[in-house]
């Protein structure tokens, strides 16, 4: 349901009702918001919003993923150097997971509910996109190959699964930003390095 394509104006509107969905969801569940509040906050039309999602849930998830992947996009990618990449990756997701925190309700919002499967399946496919992307995998494993794909797709699934649990603790100890970063770390790097 989307409109923008090359219409500036509507790409404008796109990127109005997202920053709009998004500071809604900083401060409200998924189904406290109304269609009304959020072209309100975009200054468009219903009809608008309209043509670019067809519910609250999809705009949430397009919150979701441009907030991620704008926070991905921060990084620069971790050099195809494998033997250290344990210390390479780690900083990048230590950051990525303060990111995570520093936003926890948000993302516990789009992340759990009755209507975020869509959510959770398109932040799966982000972070193995990223993956693939932006990683050392790719100096060591061919993207193109499905099993490569299926398995950083399940990688995926886990990390996403493992962190939307993670935003819902104290975020101390086991569960620090610190010790987190280390354990994701750890499994990517594992992965990685597999034959």
């Amino acid at each position: 349901m989307d409109a923008a394509g090359d219409d500036p104006r509507a790409a404008r509107s796109k990127r109005a009702l997202v920053a709009a969905g998004t500071e809604l969801l900083d401060a409200y569940d998924l189904e406290e918001l109304s269609i009304t509040q959020v072209v309100a906050a975009a200054g468009v039309t219903r009809p608008t919003f309209y043509q670019h999602f067809g519910d609250l849930a999809e705009l949430a998830r397009a919150a979701a993923v441009t907030r991620l992947d704008e926070e991905f996009e921060r990084h620069e990618p971790v050099p195809p150097s494998v033997g250290d990449w344990l210390a390479r990756v780690e900083p990048v997701v230590h950051e990525l997971l303060e990111h995570l925190a520093a936003h926890r309700d948000f993302y516990r919002r789009v992340l759990h509910g009755p209507r975020t499967g869509a959510a959770v399946n398109a932040a799966v496919d982000l972070v193995a996109r990223r993956i693939l992307e932006r990683s050392p995998l790719q100096a060591v494993a061919d993207p193109d190959s499905e099993e490569i794909r299926d398995s950083v797709v399940i990688l995926s699934g886990g990390i996403v699964w493992l962190l939307s649990n993670w935003l819902g603790t104290p975020l101390t100890g086991r569960d620090s930003v610190e010790a987190m970063a280390h354990r994701i770390s750890v499994q990517l790097t594992r992965f990685a390095l597999a034959d």
